[in-house]
């Protein structure tokens, strides 16, 4: 969705930021969005976040910037684009953390909704012949499941694991299909519980060139089973064990596998490799990507880290569940456009600073006018009453 990355300030501008779908879905289809976010440009810099590589990407000079990982983005016209390397991925909440690893139970986790791009049968294949191969690990496969599971070759998932694995094998390989709340089941500190104890993280996606999941894995310090292009979001440098075992072909996964399980993960460099995702730290290489592309017009107020990771990447008024608001985009950039920035900045305070804005237009912030005066007053009346709805002390 729409994010609130920095609130503008009398120093410099904000800075908001759209995902790709909101661009193709709403904002291309609509002049009056597009004209709201050109007025937007007097006080925020307006960013793009690419949920997906685009490697015929036409550059737009509505956006001041576009977020994406290393070689994810190819301009159609080889036009030159400010561009960030940094993406959700590398907003990895403070519960995946290296220093709180536990000993592990599990051998290999892989976290994947239940959708086609996930590379699931190819997963499910690379575990069946890690146990015909005589090894037995440990496995734990939490898939998120929507209404409808369209995977390909598979009708029914369960009906396809139990196929391939016998009563015996399943006490040591688990699939917890999980149908509430999708696609994040899960709240992120439960999730961070398994990844912490766990040896190794596979991904086995053949196409998803960023995925948060496997990142939280390098937050964690735990080694990741992948093919580099899943690995895009990693610096070069760390492309090789014991951070990336490379499957550049599903088949070469079993032996990736178990060489990673059979490795020791201890190296002086995994610090390095999981500050690349931390929250904190990435939101202090993020501003300076920023005071770079603004060309000195940025407002020197902190990004707020919390829940970027999700923040992102998810969107107004489309996709579903946890990863979508009901706010029209529109009333989104009426109420940035409207309200002062010391209203604004409040709102950036919030531990979810979208949901903030979502109910204060809901209790009718959006109609107060413009003078900053009166918005300031506002926000004091406001500010309370938002904090109290959305759980902040």
């Amino acid at each position: 969705m729409a994010c609130l990355l920095k609130p503008p300030s009398k120093d410099g501008k904000g800075c908001v930021v759209f995902t790709t779908p909101e661009r193709d879905h709403i904002i291309g289809d609509s002049g009056a969005v597009r004209d709201l976010i050109t007025r937007l440009r007097d006080r925020f810099l307006i960013g793009l976040h690419h949920n997906w590589h685009d490697h015929d990407f036409r550059y737009d000079s509505l956006y001041d910037f576009s977020m994406a990982g290393e070689g994810d983005l190819i301009e159609r016209n080889g036009k030159e684009f400010p561009y960030i390397p940094l993406d959700a991925c590398n907003f990895a909440p403070s519960w995946f953390s290296q220093g709180q690893s536990a000993e592990p139970f599990w051998d290999v986790l892989f976290v994947g909704r239940a959708v086609a791009f996930k590379g699931i049968p190819e997963f499910l294949l690379a575990i069946r012949t890690v146990y015909d191969m005589g090894k037995q690990p440990r496995v734990l496969f939490i898939c998120p499941t929507p209404d409808k599971v369209v995977l390909p070759g598979i009708s029914d998932l369960r009906s396809h694991f139990e196929s391939l694995f016998t009563v015996e094998e399943r006490q040591r390989v688990t699939l917890l299909t999980i149908g509430w709340d999708y696609p994040f089941p899960l709240d992120l500190e439960s999730l961070s519980h398994f990844y912490r104890h766990a040896r190794v993280f596979v991904h086995p996606a053949p196409e998803e060139r960023r995925c948060r999941t496997a990142a939280y894995a390098w937050a964690t310090g735990i080694p990741v089973v992948s093919n580099s292009v899943v690995a895009s979001i990693l610096p070069l440098e760390f492309h090789r064990e014991p951070f990336l075992f490379a499957a550049e072909d599903s088949s070469e996964m079993p032996k990736a596998i178990l060489r990673a399980l059979e490795t020791k993960t201890k190296d002086d460099e995994w610090p390095r490799v999981a500050s690349c995702f931390s929250a904190g730290e990435s939101a202090r290489r993020l501003d300076t990507n920023l005071t770079q592309v603004s060309d000195g017009t940025l407002s020197p107020k902190p990004i707020n880290p919390s829940g970027l990771d999700i923040r992102l990447g998810r969107h107004h008024s489309l996709s579903t569940g946890g990863n979508r608001l009901p706010t029209p985009l529109a009333s989104f950039c009426e109420f940035l456009l409207t309200n002062s920035d010391e209203m604004l900045e409040s709102i950036s305070l919030m531990p979810d600073p979208e949901v903030g804005i979502e109910q204060a237009l809901q209790i009718g912030a959006s109609e107060v006018p413009a003078q900053r005066n009166r918005n300031h007053s506002l926000a004091h009346q406001i500010f309370p009453m938002i904090s109290r709805l959305i759980g902040r002390n």
